[in-house]
């Protein structure tokens, strides 16, 4: 698999020298600027997957972490859904066959049926057929062709440049539903002139000679609000991953198999704790770098509050995502232990708790600093705040 994998890695062309100074992150953007200053190379082990992406696309890569019942259900209903347009679509295409052949052959000057006389006396009765026709053939060619079709067509042979399809995505992935599965979106028509965007969001000091100032703001704006919506909290933990598609992303199918491939190939470099650790991550090709950049949106304007609340929702949805809520029960335990004691909770005492911490996950597993980076530290953690020095 990995072979496959890099064997559609795409060429890209030597880079050329930047003719600007990349930003530098800033944590304290608002949430009315552009998210340029905040992309930064992706690690060398994300490139691996995103070298195999068409770079003519901005992708969000995130965990669906919604219980395995509740996307089975939702796949399901799916497949149901789109079986019944396929038969119909089958249905009205054995009904109206004949129908269109009888109008071809008549076009040749044959008689059939579907011919059409013409005495001045039946011009009503003329219009009116051909009115009819003329409402069959947009039902048939605009209504059923190009809008209807394109659910069944996606769903069983894949969207416009993904051969997989959704169907194929689940059979390689397999119907048992894990705790967890990788998600893949890519842009729609709104990013058409990705080079245009990307220049915009990368470089916004670098002005367009061909482009008023303010028309590349209010594009860089436009872009930066389609990408916020798409990424927020609510909307990725509360949606399984084939809900996420809307009128500005799609699914890239291919990609979440090949994600997956890399994730269970050790070689390959790719954990799960990288891809979600801070939540989403936002991905767009530096062409004046030839490089993927990323951004992590929730690990600043958009990341969700860190009170004690807030933080220990966030490690118990990490280790429920991994699979190991019961883990989570039994730190909570120790941590509930050690800090119900009546003597302050010193400095000296909480690192004795992370080392009891880290005994306890390493017996399952888990790696204790990587989980605790995924949430961004153990400030604000329940249990874990010092009350005396």
């Amino acid at each position: 698999m990995a072979k496959s994998l890099k064997s559609r890695t795409t060429k890209r062309p030597p880079p050329s020298q930047p003719t600007h100074t990349p930003s530098k992150p800033n944590s304290n953007s608002q949430n009315n600027n552009p998210p340029s200053t905040l992309f930064t190379s992706s690690s060398p082990a994300l490139s691996t997957l995103l070298t195999t992406f068409p770079s003519n696309k901005i992708y969000i890569l995130s965990i669906d972490t919604t219980s395995p019942s509740h996307r089975r259900r939702t796949f399901f209903l799916i497949l149901l859904f789109n079986t019944l347009l396929a038969a119909l679509l089958a249905y009205r295409l054995w009904y109206a066959t004949p129908t269109y052949l009888s109008l071809f052959f008549s076009i040749l000057g044959y008689k059939t049926p579907t011919s059409i006389a013409s005495p001045p006396t039946q011009w009503t009765q003329n219009a009116r057929l051909l009115a009819q026709r003329m409402g069959m053939f947009f039902f048939d060619g605009v209504v059923l062709g190009r809008y209807v079709s394109e659910w069944p067509i996606s769903f069983f042979l894949g969207p416009q440049d993904d051969t997989t399809g959704c169907l194929g995505w689940r059979y390689r992935l397999g119907f048992t539903w894990p705790e967890r599965e990788v998600v893949v979106r890519r842009s729609r028509a709104w990013a058409t002139d990705i080079s245009a965007i990307s220049s915009r969001l990368l470089s916004p000091n670098t002005n367009n000679p061909n482009q008023k100032t303010n028309q590349g703001a209010d594009a860089t704006e436009k872009a930066t609000e389609i990408i916020r919506a798409a990424t927020t909290p609510t909307r990725i933990q509360s949606k399984p991953g084939l809900l996420l598609i809307d009128k500005d992303w799609e699914l890239y199918y291919t990609g979440m198999v090949d994600a997956h491939a890399l994730l269970s190939d050790p070689t390959s470099g790719l954990t799960w704790q990288e891809l979600m650790k801070n939540g989403p991550i936002v991905c767009i090709f530096d062409a004046t770098l030839s490089s993927w950049k990323i951004w992590r949106p929730w690990s600043d304007e958009q990341k969700p509050p860190q009170n004690d609340g807030g933080k220990l929702r966030l490690f118990k949805d990490l280790l429920t995502a991994m699979g190991r809520e019961g883990l989570f029960f039994r730190w909570v335990e120790v941590v509930q232990h050690e800090s119900s004691s009546a003597e302050a909770f010193t400095s000296e005492r909480r690192e004795q708790v992370v080392k009891v911490s880290k005994e306890l996950f390493e017996g399952e597993g888990v790696n204790w600093d990587e989980v605790v980076d995924g949430i961004g530290g153990l400030e604000g953690l329940f249990g874990m705040e010092v009350t005396s020095q």
